[in-house]
């Protein structure tokens, strides 16, 4: 019949069915037939999903980092998710009406950079470049408490924080200071082995001067 379709999805996908802007069927899983033309349906992906980025900051220092690492999250709750953003079907019933699914991992990415671009902006350079377990932490903490992400009903599974990268000439140049570094503590130990040699010499040569004068007054007496 004219205007009867069938639809089935996967069992991470929620479908739900509006007639007349009432849900008239829902669920995980789905297969079924519907009337397209007084029809609309929403599919919401229920499986994880990673919103990768790369960001450019500055640290409080004035030095730039390159911050790259990715946002695992879930629709925990599909009905907040569809009320909203657009998730509903094209009229052929193949593809998204809107744009909106696509756009929904770039707001948590977007979320995520405010967090991180925060906690780079409280680290010199040196202090950044150490810092990807501790600002992974911290974004997934904060962004899974942002009330935007319970609103579209989002889960945080996690955040990663792959490299805290500075430019070429900063990251030579820091390579330089602890190569000096490392370079200056290796002369220091073996000043101090030599200044310990000499003195425990000295220690010696005063104890045997000390032993020769008591033995001299042990002769006189």
């Amino acid at each position: 019949m004219f205007g009867i379709q069938f639809i089935k999805t996967q069992p991470t996908t929620h479908v739900m069915q509006f007639r007349k802007g009432r849900i008239v069927r829902e669920g995980a899983g789905l297969s079924f037939f519907y009337f397209a033309p007084d029809s609309t349906l929403v599919l919401v992906p229920l499986a994880s999903k990673d919103s990768t980025f790369m960001l450019e900051l500055q640290t409080s220092d004035y030095q730039s980092v390159t911050v790259q690492g990715q946002v695992s999250y879930r629709v925990s709750n599909p009905k907040r998710t569809a009320a909203l953003m657009d998730f509903s079907l094209a009229a052929n019933g193949k593809g998204y009406a809107s744009e909106d699914p696509q756009r929904l991992g770039e707001r948590v990415a977007m979320q995520a950079t405010v967090i991180i671009q925060q906690a780079i902006q409280a680290l010199d350079l040196k202090q950044a470049l150490q810092a990807n377990a501790d600002i992974a932490r911290t974004a997934q903490q904060q962004l899974g408490a942002q009330p935007e992400m319970e609103a579209l009903g989002l889960e945080i599974l996690g955040v990663s924080v792959v490299a805290i990268k500075s430019p070429p000439d900063i990251a030579r140049a820091l390579e330089a200071h602890a190569r000096e570094a490392n370079l200056k503590a290796a002369d220091d130990a073996i000043y101090l082995r030599r200044m310990a040699a000499v003195q425990n010499e000295r220690s010696v040569r005063q104890n045997e001067l000390d032993t020769e004068i008591a033995v001299e007054q042990k002769k006189r007496e």
